[in-house]
């Protein structure tokens, strides 16, 4: 190990038979600036602030204490020290062997020290810190050489919100590292975690209890009250209605027991309230699926968040509200969206840096690829996924009713117009995003219009003089070459300049070929589960061939396929003669007609949007994700008529 240590910290290579979690702690510490030649602590508190310290943790002190000295009982005269931290790092208490504490003295492993990555590199408190997670340290793998004679092991203790509010920690000899002495550490820190629940929720009982009985009392939805821990302490009639559950088999249990919803993992740790979220409610152990509305509120005492109040409203009795939104929410988030490879993880990040501005977005990309998901995805990570979330399709709406769908119109405005006037998915989006999906496709005196609503931040409805402000975000999508379009004169170039603030362009499915069996399981598993199929066994070679194939219409396509291969299987396996022979049959006629198996892959692809779209051969273009000349000359050089 002293070795392995040695070839890092002068040759900065990371060998791989060092833990992997030791690894990322040295490249941390290395990035720190720790010395690692130290041979003691390098930070102290004074006195005076180490008293205050231990006045702030007072509870949590006063609770460890007596679980401390059980723990060191077991180990005493061994030469083991039991250690107490705060989230920080810094000791509050140490007691041990009195010879083992004079060693600690010697590296200033005192209460008081300071004892993160950041301050001593990679140790068992600092890197338990880092990772919120329980971790035993030996020899030189704490990377200080202060610590190389120690084995340390150490867990974290978190209050009931899965704070970390304290470190326990038990150092001794490095020749008497064994794995037990975690697990003795990580049993002893969750008694402490447990006792500090059983405080918290006594002292509030008094209290929620007559909260219980008057909120029940005032709802009209469906209504949970839960702890900071998810565990369900009130539920009333309604709700019982709702999920076919009586009071009995709700109290007391956890929220995330009841509902298989992830929506409840988010809802019960997170610290964001959440409102009006539709989601169909699963409820566990039961075929029962009912679509409802969710809203999340914390309950609060003494301005410290004691639990949460769940309102569920059944969507049909809000069916008016969701109208009113045009029926369209993003549902998606980032963690939904499947892919890991290098591509993918870099167009996530861009993704994410973008939905923490609230500048306009243009999403390029060929058909497929999920411009519309990243869209949703970037909606919720953003300050106002609170707020709606329209969609409009600018190619799917014939263009004389375009102007009407985004801007509105008042009463009378054309022939056939709604009484009263309607709002368009400007206003009806405001305070959210407004998505305009296929934006290439837009006629250039609806260009006009929309850069003077983005010039503007205003709009005036089809007939109507008011004008009516609108504060709402754009992302836009297209799969053509907007640069080529503007030379071209079919889109205006000031337009382009206002869309194209954070530009973020999706790879083809062809270029992450990594990512096509990752797909492929997540596509099957939710087909396999809609149409009522067991789990399948899939073969490898499936997912093989799923990857030699170029996948013209990317993810959207692999779906389809998918979907038709198991609609069209027996039994419970896929391979690939469940595969279309149209599509998949080039990989074993390519060599008998002379031509490499990728050409023989495009011409199917050819061929199969060619007949789609009836011969429109601009529609066949965009649906590969080439231009209309270069489609010409596939068709030429492969004989396609």
């Amino acid at each position: 190990m002293r070795e392995l240590w040695e070839d890092f910290v002068y040759r900065g290579h990371l060998n791989e038979s060092v833990k992997q979690e030791i690894q990322e702690a040295w490249l941390r510490s290395k990035q720190y600036g720790v010395n690692p030649h130290v041979q003691s602590g390098t930070k102290m508190l004074l006195p005076a602030e180490l008293e205050d310290l231990r006045k702030k943790k007072k509870e949590l002190l006063h609770i460890s204490l007596p679980l401390m000295e059980n723990l060191y009982f077991f180990v005493k005269g061994s030469g083991f020290l039991v250690i107490l931290c705060d989230e920080k790092g810094f000791l509050m208490e140490a007691m041990g062997d009195e010879e083992t504490l004079e060693q600690a003295k010697n590296i200033s492993f005192v209460e008081g020290a300071l004892w993160s990555e950041e301050a001593m590199g990679a140790n068992a408190i600092g890197t338990c810190i880092a990772l919120d997670k329980p971790i035993q340290v030996w020899a030189s793998e704490h990377y200080t050489e202060a610590c190389h004679p120690w084995t340390c092991s150490a867990a974290p203790i978190h209050d009931s919100a899965g704070e970390i509010i304290g470190i326990l920690n038990m150092s001794g000899p490095g020749e008497k590292v064994h794995p037990h002495t975690l697990g003795m550490v990580v049993s002893t820190a969750a008694a402490i975690e447990k006792q500090l629940q059983i405080i918290e929720k006594t002292r509030g009982n008094a209290v929620m209890k007559s909260l219980l009985e008057a909120t029940t009392d005032t709802l009209s939805e469906g209504m949970i009250i839960v702890d900071t821990a998810g565990e369900i302490l009130k539920t009333n009639e309604i709700l019982h209605r709702i999920i076919g559950k009586k009071e009995h088999e709700l109290v007391g249990k956890n929220i995330r027991e009841i509902f298989d919803n992830e929506l409840f993992q988010e809802i019960s740790s997170s610290r964001v309230n959440i409102l009006d979220r539709e989601t169909k409610l699963k409820v566990t152990g039961s075929q029962r699926q009912v679509q409802v509305l969710i809203t999340s509120k914390g309950i609060f005492q003494n301005k410290k968040k004691i639990g949460k109040l769940l309102t569920i409203k059944e969507i049909h009795k809000v069916r008016q509200m969701i109208n009113k939104f045009s029926g369209n929410q993003a549902k998606v988030t980032f963690r939904d969206i499947v892919g890991e490879s290098e591509k993918v993880r870099k167009v996530k990040l861009e993704a994410i840096a973008a939905a923490s501005s609230d500048s306009n977005v243009l999403l390029t990309g060929e058909s497929g690829t999920g411009k519309d998901i990243f869209a949703q995805a970037i909606h919720n990570e953003s300050d106002r996924r609170y707020k709606p979330f329209i969609a409009i399709n600018c190619g799917g709406v014939p263009r004389d009713l375009l102007g009407s769908e985004l801007f509105g119109y008042e009463d009378g405005a054309f022939t056939g117009a709604r009484r009263g006037g309607t709002p368009g998915k400007f206003e009806l989006a405001e305070g959210g995003t407004i998505f305009l999906d296929e934006i290439g496709e837009m006629s250039l005196e609806m260009q006009v219009l929309l850069l003077r609503v983005l010039q503007d931040k205003e709009v005036v409805r089809i007939g109507g003089h008011k004008i009516v402000p609108v504060n709402v975000r754009i992302i836009a999508a297209t799969n053509k070459n907007l640069r080529e379009e503007v030379k071209k004169g079919s889109f205006r170039e000031d337009l382009f300049f206002r869309l194209n603030v954070i530009p973020v362009t999706l790879p083809p499915l062809r270029e992450r070929p990594d990512d096509i069996p990752r797909l492929a399981k997540y596509f099957i598993e939710k087909l396999a589960m809609r149409f009522g199929k067991a789990p399948l066994e899939v073969k490898p070679d499936f997912y093989e061939s799923l990857q030699r194939y170029e996948w013209p219409g990317n993810v959207r396509e692999l779906q389809n396929i998918l979907e038709r291969a198991i609609v069209k299987g027996t039994g419970n396996k896929l391979c690939p003669k469940d595969l279309p022979e149209d599509l998949f049959g080039g990989f074993f006629t390519a060599a008998e007609k002379g031509l490499p198996v990728k050409d023989e892959i495009k011409k199917q692809a050819l061929v199969q949007s060619i007949e789609m779209f009836k011969g429109n051969y601009s529609r066949a273009a965009r649906h590969l994700g080439i231009s209309r000349s270069t489609l010409y000359r596939q068709m030429e050089r492969y004989g396609v008529r």
